[in-house]
Order: C-alpha cells, then sequence, then structure tokens
C-alpha cells in the first residue's frame, strides 16, 4: 500500500479551531501516524507527505527517509488535488491521510490488510453513522475480516481519509477528482453505483471533532504519545 499524507502547520501552535477538544494536537496525530506506519512496514511501499504552506513544526518532524512534496497553496482544495495527481503516478494500494486524524498502532497494518478485500476502507468508525437521520438507503453489513483479525461495517459517507484499491482507484479516480472536497457526496454516488465503503468497528483512527470513533480513550491514547 502507497501511503499520501496531507499536511499543513495551521493549529500547531495551539490556536485551535472550535471543534477540537482542548487536549487536540496536530504534532500527536502525525507521531501516531508515523508510529503505525512503523508497526506496518512490510505492507507499506511509499509513504509521500504533501506539505502545504509555511512553517516547519511538522515539516522536522518527518523522518529523512519519506518523501516530501512541499507546495505552497495554503489551500484545502488544492492541495488535496496535489495528492491525486500523485496518486495517478503509483500502482497498488492508496491511502489518503489528512492531518488531524489519530491512528493506533495496528491502524495502519489492518487498513492494509483489508482494503484488499473490501476496495473501499476507512478505519474512523463515524459516531454521526449512528445518530442521523439522513443517511441514503445501502446495505448495512458487519463483517470479521481474518486478515486484519477485526470487524468491518458498510457506512454511508466517510471523509477525505480513506483507502482504495489499486485497481479501483484507477477506475474511480476521475470520479474522486470530480467530487473534490464534497466527501459524502462522492461516497453518496459510489454507492449508487455499487461501491460500497466499509470501516472499522471499533474505530483504529479517528478524526480528532466532536465525532470521535467510539469505544476508545482517544483523550489518554493521544496524551499518551510522545514525540
Amino acid at each position: 500500500m502507497n501511503i499520501i499524507y496531507r499536511l499543513c502547520e495551521k493549529e500547531t501552535d495551539g490556536n485551535l479551531r472550535d471543534i477540537r477538544p482542548k487536549w487536540y494536537s496536530k504534532q500527536k496525530c502525525l507521531s501516531s501516524f508515523l508510529n503505525s506506519v512503523v508497526a506496518a512496514q512490510s505492507l507499506i511501499n511509499k509513504v509521500i507527505f504533501v506539505h502545504d504552506g509555511p512553517g516547519n513544526i511538522l515539516l522536522e518532524m518527518i523522518p529523512e527517509k519519506y518523501e516530501i512534496v512541499k507546495i505552497n497553496n495554503q489551500d484545502n482544495f488544492q492541495s488535496l488535488i496535489k495528492t491525486f495527481d500523485i496518486a495517478d503516478t503509483l500502482d497498488d494500494d492508496i491511502y489518503f491521510v489528512e492531518d488531524d486524524y489519530l491512528h493506533l498502532d495496528d491502524s495502519v497494518r489492518k487498513i492494509a490488510l483489508s482494503v484488499k478485500r473490501f476496495g473501499l476502507v476507512n478505519g474512523y468508525d463515524h459516531l454521526d453513522r449512528y445518530t442521523r437521520t439522513d443517511d441514503i438507503d445501502y446495505p448495512q453489513k458487519l463483517v470479521f475480516d481474518n486478515l486484519s483479525n477485526h470487524h468491518w461495517r458498510t457506512a454511508e459517507a466517510t471523509c477525505c481519509t480513506y483507502a482504495v484499491e489499486g485497481n479501483l482507484y484507477k477506475q474511480i479516480s476521475q470520479i474522486i477528482r470530480q467530487y473534490g472536497l464534497r466527501d459524502r457526496d462522492l461516497f453518496r454516488y459510489l454507492w449508487s453505483q455499487g461501491i460500497g465503503l466499509y470501516t472499522a468497528v471499533p474505530g483504529v483512527t479517528t478524526q480528532v471533532d466532536p465525532y470521535m470513533s467510539p469505544g476508545i480513550n482517544w483523550e489518554k491514547f493521544n496524551n499518551d504519545i510522545l514525540f
């Protein structure tokens, strides 16, 4: 699996968006991801970081062995498009990662193993998938995957962090570009085409916002991370 991690230095100074818990740290998100990559290194081909804008707090945390693509768009959409440009040059499965996710130590390994079976996966068990009443009608399944030793459930949508099997990416890459940041619309459309999304249960990653993956003390996990 190849990984493209998209990051910028906003919030590294402690000036957090309103949606963040007080303990949120973008540095710890990156550190947790790097730890998870090391634990899955036998399953990883390339890890490429797309760093947008000025600053170097996160930049200096990235080990020299990984490729860094430096851009200065300072724009969420344009940096996303850059990740697609890179993905189009790669073979094998691809994991697109945003910089506000915490990864458990075994999360990248589980994602790398499960994407081969399910085609489209994310380790984030969206809390709002259990509470919203406006999801589209889609097959609701819970499946145990022997390779990843984990349960995965179908979900309506996720954010811009997800893994896609290599051949499937080639088939839907232009669709992904077309939808851009409209992630929910993208996954709804893919469901209409018979391409379903699976998310981990319990979650093995979480976006750090009010809808974090349930069942895990993410604050404690975050506070225990050293970097």
